[in-house]
């Protein structure tokens, strides 16, 4: 019979080997998520214009579904660029595209676009992939928009879509008209009261003039 050590032993090695098992399972169902950029737009050395947007259009291979965002770094440091939110791709291999814009009071450079992968449902990314790049933002608006590849504009066309379909999105759209209405009216309301307080103003000069000259 096998003494008390004895049997611990064989219960802490067992327990040892159904952990191994299920760590090898796991690592042969969840594969890694692999990230690759098939193109950009504009060209990864590019000056861009006051809020003019930086392309990229990447595959997910393998460990889908997954979310992808974008980021922007200078010198290691993350610059407050603007994104869209995370795309999600729910089909292995499937290709997609996302985008960055600045809007900064001075030119501002970037040199690393990073792409994060996280897998739906976990918090931590599964991958990160590292673009090289030599972007500098300026600070003064582009005199006309650029002409956009067929990649670009079908992109925007799914957005446009998404977009539609997103109670969230048109909720948000809503409340940004009422709001510019808002502005609008009080803007015109206010044109009208300077406009009427001006005439009033010149009216009263004119009658103490005329009360002068009499």
């Amino acid at each position: 019979m096998l003494s008390i050590s004895n049997r611990q032993t064989a219960l802490l090695l067992l327990l040892i080997s159904a952990c191994a098992r299920i760590g090898a399972e796991e690592s042969t169902t969840v594969p890694p998520v692999a990230l690759t950029v098939l193109e950009t737009d504009p060209a990864t050395d590019a000056q861009l214009h006051y809020k003019e947007p930086f392309y990229l259009r990447f595959q997910v291979e393998r460990g889908a579904p997954v979310r992808v965002l974008a980021e922007a770094y200078y010198k290691g440091q993350e610059i407050p660029v603007a994104t869209i939110r995370e795309r999600e791709l729910r089909a292995d291999g499937t290709t997609d595209a996302t985008l960055v814009f600045h809007w900064p009071e001075q030119p501002t450079p970037v040199d690393e676009i990073r792409l994060v992968a996280t897998r739906v449902g976990q918090r931590e990314p599964a991958v990160t992939l590292s673009v090289p790049v030599n972007l500098v933002w300026g600070s003064e608006p582009a005199p006309k928009p650029r002409a956009m590849p067929q990649w670009v504009r079908d992109f925007e066309a799914q957005r446009e879509r998404e977009h539609a379909l997103d109670p969230d999105y048109q909720a948000y759209r809503k409340a940004m008209s009422k709001t510019r209405t808002g502005w609008i009216g009080a803007a015109l309301i206010g044109c009208f009261v300077l406009s009427v307080v001006g005439a009033w103003a010149l009216r009263r000069r004119r009658s103490n003039k005329a009360a002068e000259s009499d």
